[in-house]
């Protein structure tokens, strides 16, 4: 992609990205790794985990990663910008217009809509990182759909449950309801037991 590109690409995803970084994964998914192929999935999995130690969002360590691989240090600097500056330019707008159309029903109304549609995209970034990490192979979407659909669906034949990695999860999980460990804390703590579990 050139620079142009780059930047369009991310404005665009900065445009859409309701609720948060997660809400990013599975449209950076589609454009990154399905249709674009600029980076693999375990690439990508990789990517969202060290991001989660360093300083920022998923949204911006993900720009500035892909868009240096795509055009170096500008690459990076150009996708970056491309993702914040439409929060740049809408947000104050968006300030302005929930301040004077807070009691319409119109738009209490769409943020209604976004918020389940927000929480669908955190639920499908969820399912694709438990086939990273949980599990031993990914179940593919569209055996996902099959799986509602008819009760039955095609699962790969490796498919099989990662016990160190789930184990990982339930204890982070429990840790982050029982103290008051930071993130960077149990991260780095999971790392050390994935050297030691999930090898």
């Amino acid at each position: 992609m050139n620079l142009t590109t780059l930047f369009l690409v991310f404005a665009k995803f900065g445009c859409i990205s309701f609720g948060g970084g997660f809400v990013l994964v599975p449209i950076l998914i589609a454009e990154m790794v399905e249709k674009r192929q600029v980076i693999s999935m375990e690439v990508f999995g990789n990517l969202v985990s060290i991001a989660q130690v360093t300083p920022g969002p998923i949204g911006i360590n993900s720009a500035t990663y892909i868009g240096y691989l795509q055009g170096g240090i500008p690459g990076g600097v150009i996708a970056s910008l491309g993702l914040i500056f439409p929060s740049l330019v809408l947000g104050p707008l968006a300030f302005y217009s929930i301040a004077r159309w807070k009691d319409s029903l119109l738009v209490s109304g769409m943020l209604k809509g976004i918020r389940p549609a927000s929480l669908a995209l955190v639920f499908f970034a969820m399912f694709l990182f438990m086939g990273m990490s949980v599990f031993t192979a990914q179940i593919p979407f569209h055996a996902l759909i099959d799986l509602v659909k008819t009760g039955s669906a095609s699962i790969p034949a490796d498919f099989r449950i990662s016990w160190g990695g789930l184990g990982i999860c339930a204890a982070v999980m429990l840790l982050m309801w029982k103290t008051k460990l930071s993130s960077t804390a149990l991260i780095l703590l999971s790392a050390a037991a994935g050297a030691l579990l999930c090898r």
